[in-house]
């Protein structure tokens, strides 16, 4: 019975986020990366979240392929190659309670920069597409966290929901494996938690199906107040979670 609440927790979690990429193309690791920390170690998280995010962002890459940004994609790989490895660096020498606070920091506060930006002009950001790609890359290895940078950068140059929405799916499918490749390379990751991956992958799958269908139904500005309301809440409970274990530990 003591782990039935976990498993339970884990569940929801991988659920919430599975609907949340159907809906909007991304934010499977932004709402499921501060919930799972609530039950599982940061390294577990990290390898549970690339192993389900690889499932569903293929999935979404096929179905959305006929509307990819083909040089954006090209331009973003070279540096998440680079920072994939560094931050794997980072995720063994950073203390998991730090690593756990900073992943509900940058939850909150690039749900901050999505709910500005969406309310403001649209500007581009030309040539920075390296920076981008490396600096997703290091969040990916470090706090499972690969999409806040991609996401901001894809929303300033890609105006069309759709060709943003395939260019992401895609981005996540290539990047995905070699993330993987470095954790297991590098054993970051627990046994267990590959385990709990394959297990809760189908349950992620469900959410996005049901995601996809009310991405259908649901007006632009409604479905993006969802996703910002989700990830905020989903940010603010790991930023709680993490103080709570340092108070713990003093």
């Amino acid at each position: 019975m003591p782990l039935v609440a976990p498993a339970l927790i884990a569940a929801f979690s991988v659920a919430c986020a599975g609907v949340v990429t159907g809906l909007t193309g991304f934010g499977f690791a932004l709402v499921s990366v501060p919930l799972l920390l609530l039950v599982m170690d940061p390294p577990s998280v990290v390898a549970a979240v690339l192993v389900i995010g690889q499932v569903t962002s293929t999935v979404n890459a096929i179905t959305a392929r006929r509307h990819l940004e083909a040089g954006l994609l090209r331009a973003l790989l070279p540096g998440a190659a680079i920072g994939i490895v560094l931050g794997s660096f980072v995720l063994r020498w950073v203390d998991p309670v730090v690593l756990k606070l900073a992943a509900g920091v940058l939850v909150v506060l690039f749900t901050a920069l999505l709910a500005l930006y969406r309310s403001g002009p649209r500007r581009r950001w030309p040539g920075r597409e390296h920076l981008v790609g490396g600096a997703s890359g290091v969040l990916m290895t470090s706090v499972g966290l690969s999409g806040p940078p991609v996401v901001l950068l894809t929303s300033a140059i890609l105006p069309d929901k759709n060709r943003s929405r395939a260019t992401l799916a895609a981005y996540f499918a290539l990047t995905g494996p070699l993330g993987l490749a470095t954790l297991l390379l590098q054993r970051s990751a627990p046994p267990h938690a590959w385990v709990a991956a394959l297990l809760l992958a189908p349950v992620a799958l469900l959410g996005r199906a049901l995601g996809s269908r009310l991405h259908r139904h649901t007006p632009t500005r409604a479905f993006h107040a969802i996703t910002l309301g989700v990830t905020l809440a989903a940010g603010l409970g790991g930023v709680a979670s993490a103080l709570a274990a340092m108070m713990a530990q003093r």
